[in-house]
């Protein structure tokens, strides 16, 4: 056998390993392989869309608040997601969203085939270079009220802010990636129309942030995930959620952040509920479980296999998990191409403990989707 014959075999050797180690489940998951599709119609639930409103549009995460009973929403425009997206590779600064904002929605008070909301208005915030704007990602929140006192909860949103130049102006070329952030607010009140901001968290180790969730106990605390690790650019950058160089942060108001856990396949939207930290992963398919230490470190304790391509983590109040996915994972990225009229499939999961009869009302969005989703069950 010839030298070339034999470089051949040894490249051919080292791709198939490289396939099986770093790409074969992506794939598997990406392109659905050997899912079969439902109709909603087998499930017990009637869904409906919200259209037509374009401040419900391109809602990312939401938050709800069980004592206001006012659910929480950071949305922006679909149009824009597909120009100013740095996680996603989308780094047009020129077309950033103008709109994104909180959108404060009141679920027990229908309005036609939608609800009652407000649209939270910016105090004390001065954004990227004094423009006011926020470029909204992923968010949680934290009931903060005592009894007796008015409802009271406080935000934490994923703020992919741009970077500024050398003079501090917002850099046209965005050459070095975002510039994310962490800020928090407070809203007094459920019929508030503003939200006050309190802190800016920004960090070192706060690069490629996904999604948010408190430290057990506190409101000062709190993690983060980074799906593409520390690289904001770069060949790294689109690499990395094939890699493992995803993390998770724990950070301080006021004090910093830190690395607690590496080694993540693109970590999505983690939770946390119970004294545990549940850490999504889009290319694997597979929620990680984490046990927060006294010192807010995490010990890792099992894998909870959805087998499906990941996306956000909500808990219900009885530590019911629902996890955002996709049948298909190829399927959100062509959405980008027509935000508008792209129909990406997808599905929700509930993870639980035991055994219960209880269903509820669902509330469904998107980063791109032009509109928001209940889902009622069926009497």
């Amino acid at each position: 056998m010839g030298l070339l014959s034999k470089l051949g075999l040894i490249a051919a050797a080292l791709i198939a390993v490289g396939f099986q180690v770093y790409l074969k489940q992506a794939t598997w998951l990406g392109l659905g392989i050997g899912r079969s599709i439902q109709p909603l119609s087998d499930f017990p639930y009637d869904c409906r869309r919200i259209d037509n409103d374009p401040r419900l549009q391109a809602c990312e995460d939401m938050w709800l608040s069980e004592n206001s009973r006012v659910l929480y929403l950071a949305c922006s425009d679909p149009i824009a997601r597909t120009q100013w997206l740095p996680n996603n590779h989308k780094l047009n600064v020129t077309g950033r969203s103008q709109k994104d904002a909180i959108v404060a929605l009141q679920i027990d008070a229908p309005s036609g085939k939608s609800f009652e909301y407000t649209t939270l208005q910016p105090s004390n915030y001065a954004g990227t270079a004094g423009d006011g704007l926020l470029s909204l990602v992923g968010m949680t929140g934290v009931d903060v009220s005592v009894d007796g006192e008015e409802d009271r909860v406080e935000l934490l949103l994923v703020n992919a802010r741009p970077s500024l130049d050398s003079v501090g102006q917002i850099s046209l070329s965005q050459a070095a990636g975002a510039n994310a952030t962490i800020e928090v607010f407070e809203v007094r009140g459920r019929h508030s129309a503003t939200m006050n901001h309190l802190h800016t968290v920004a960090h070192k180790d706060i690069t490629t942030p996904n999604n948010v969730a408190l430290a057990s106990g506190s409101r000062t605390r709190f993690y983060t995930t980074n799906d593409h690790g520390a690289h904001k650019v770069g060949l790294m950058a689109h690499l990395g959620g094939f890699l493992n160089v995803g993390n998770v942060v724990l950070c301080t108001v006021g004090q910093g952040c830190r690395v607690v856990s590496e080694g993540h396949k693109f970590p999505n939207g983690l939770a946390q509920h119970g004294g545990f930290v549940y850490v999504p992963s889009s290319m694997t398919g597979v929620i990680q479980v984490y046990r927060i230490k006294e010192d807010d470190e995490l010990e890792k304790v099992e894998d909870i296999v959805i087998d499906y391509s990941l996306d956000n983590l909500s808990v219900d109040a009885n530590g019911d998990i629902y996890v955002a996915a996709f049948p298909k994972g190829i399927d959100i990225l062509l959405a980008f191409n027509d935000p508008l009229h792209a129909k990406p499939r997808s599905t929700i999961f509930r993870v639980r403990k035991g055994q219960t009869e209880a269903t509820r009302r669902l509330f469904l969005s998107g980063v791109i989707s032009p509109f928001i989703t209940v889902c009622e069950p069926r009497p």
